[in-house]
């Protein structure tokens, strides 16, 4: 059979719409299809076929409309009543109504239909089914692009809020500092005399935690808790509950990337004397660099950041996790070798070295050089290898270790405030259980010495800084994941105590194979390079810092 045109005209002969499979003219449909009533009234039969001296008409009605298949006169006239019923089927699902309107409104899938069922005048082998699939199949690379493109618009959302509450930081960070009293510069101990590596013998031996990142050619660790007494930068030491910190001697909170709440101890000595002593011995002797992290000939070190706003009843509104994992060697005999990794197969955005085989890495998840000829350097020195980044769902506790709530009273200008915080589950998992938070702070930003700290509990402290006020927790341990702790202090108001600014820092030497970070990253072996692939030893070292991590 060959069918020249299917088409849907009125009772009058009317076309609405026609799709010709054939060399034919718009004039010549035109033509037959007006020339179709008047065949209708003139047989006398009861069939749904007529014919003229040229093609023949297989019609059926379809309420006020007729639907027509214009065949050549020797098609099977069996096949012609089939496609016709599938053309008729097709069109009636397609319309929620049979109206001229709506035939318009879905001209153009009606098109598609008479398409898939005829191909050059010739019925395809399908049914209806088969018909409605092919109309709805979506194109996989239009959902891809779809993905992508709602992805980049949460991404610049998200970077639109970041650079929102960053320039808010520096606001409040700049009108803090013009209400400071003036100090002269060079008996004062600020976030740029530190930076500028002011050596005074105060700080000698207090190790930075300014970055929170290991430096590629020296890693930093925190200093022995058991060594001397240190006056520099300090984080998460007990204070005395029910004394302040002398604003002179506080470190400011500046925010250039991040709100840190680091402060100075203040010397037994009056403040003036305290400073002069420090600008004297500036220059007898420069501070020592933080000693690096013992390498017993290849280490593996993943530093981890995590960036999250809570509301103040404990839901997570975002959170993201930026890592990196970087290599040292220091025996030549080691410089051939690969990383055997387990690496999360969706949700986590990995970015791999130009020099790293990037196809290696995404099939297999192994860390190796692209020319084999080649080696990692050997010169111990940390060298970058892997980077990752992970942007957490809202209402998703599973890139954050720590939850922490606030239940707030503000009764005739004091509020009373407890604090509850509890290791998420998502942390506490596939960790060992000596491993805690330490040198936990959480910033209220309210300046007052009117801090009443209840029942005195033996693991938090407080300070006073020009910031607002600083409680300090020694540690949340897993064994010991949730506790809280409540105060009073003037406030006008609830939203006088927001946001509050959370820091933290875990260290972790010594790790097996078990280990694995926010991003998914576990390291499973390091071999050689060569055939044999024989086992290397290797040691892991890891951290994860908070990086502005805001209860609102």
């Amino acid at each position: 059979m060959v069918v020249l045109a299917s088409s849907i005209c009125t009772r009058g002969g009317k076309a609405l719409l026609s799709r010709q499979f054939r060399d034919l003219s718009k004039d010549r449909i035109t033509a037959l299809l007006a020339n179709f009533p008047s065949l209708i009234s003139n047989s006398g039969s009861q069939n749904t076929t007529v014919e003229d001296e040229h093609v023949r008409y297989v019609y059926q009605p379809l309420e006020e409309f007729y639907i027509v298949l214009i065949t050549t006169k020797n098609s099977n006239i069996l096949q012609d009543i089939d496609t016709l019923h599938l053309f008729a089927s097709t069109v009636s699902n397609l319309l929620r109504s049979i109206d001229e309107r709506e035939i318009f409104d879905n001209a153009f899938e009606i098109l598609g239909a008479f398409d898939e069922i005829i191909n050059l005048g010739f019925k395809e082998n399908l049914t209806l089914s088969q018909v409605q699939t092919f109309l709805e199949m979506d194109s996989y690379e239009e959902k891809i692009q779809e993905v992508i493109d709602r992805n980049k618009e949460l991404e610049a959302t998200e970077e639109r809020k970041r650079r929102a509450k960053e320039i808010h930081r520096k606001e409040l960070a700049r009108r803090t500092m013009e209400k400071m009293p003036s100090v002269p510069s060079q008996n004062t101990y600020g976030y740029d005399s530190y930076n500028n590596n002011t050596s005074s013998s105060n700080y000698s031996q207090a190790p930075s935690y300014e970055s929170n990142t290991i430096i590629d050619n020296a890693p930093a660790v925190p200093a022995p808790r058991h060594g001397p007494t240190r006056g520099g930068l300090q984080l998460g030491k007990k204070a005395n509950n029910n004394r302040a910190v002398p604003a002179e001697v506080n470190q400011p909170l500046l925010t250039q990337s991040q709100p840190t709440f680091q402060h100075h101890t203040p010397a037994p000595a009056a403040s003036q004397s305290y400073h002069n002593s420090a600008v004297e011995s500036s220059t007898a002797s420069p501070a020592p660099q933080t000693p690096k992290v013992v390498n017993n000939g290849i280490l593996i070190t993943i530093s981890e950041k995590v960036n999250a706003e809570l509301t103040r009843e404990g839901a997570v509104v975002k959170t993201e996790v930026k890592g990196d994992l970087k290599l040292r060697i220091n025996n030549p005999e080691y410089a051939h070798s690969k990383i055997l990794l387990k690496t999360a197969k969706s949700g986590v955005q990995y970015k791999a070295r130009p020099e790293v085989d990037t196809k290696l890495f995404t099939q297999e998840s192994i860390i190796a050089l692209k020319d084999k000829s080649k080696s990692f350097p050997s010169n111990d020195q940390s060298l970058g290898v892997l980077r990752w980044r992970v942007v957490g769902k809202e209402d998703d506790t599973n890139y954050l270790p720590v939850i922490i709530t606030a239940w707030v009273n503000v009764n005739d200008g004091v509020a009373d405030v407890t604090l509850e915080y509890e290791l998420t589950s998502s942390y506490t998992e596939g960790h060992p259980t000596q491993e805690k938070l330490e040198n936990v702070q959480i910033l209220v930003p309210i300046q007052s010495h009117d801090v009443n700290l209840k029942d005195d509990p033996e693991n938090v402290s407080f300070e006073v800084s020009d910031y607002g006020v600083i409680f300090n927790i020694d540690e949340i341990s897993l064994s010991e994941p949730s506790g809280s702790f409540e105060f009073s202090i003037p406030s006008p108001d609830e939203d006088s105590l927001f946001p509050m600014e959370l820091q933290f820092e875990v260290i972790r030497s010594g790790l097996d194979d078990t280990d694995v970070s926010f991003g998914k990253v576990q390291v499973l072996d390091v071999v050689s390079s060569g055939e044999d692939e024989e086992s290397l030893p290797f040691d892991l070292h890891s951290t994860l810092n908070s990086d502005g991590y805001q209860i609102n």
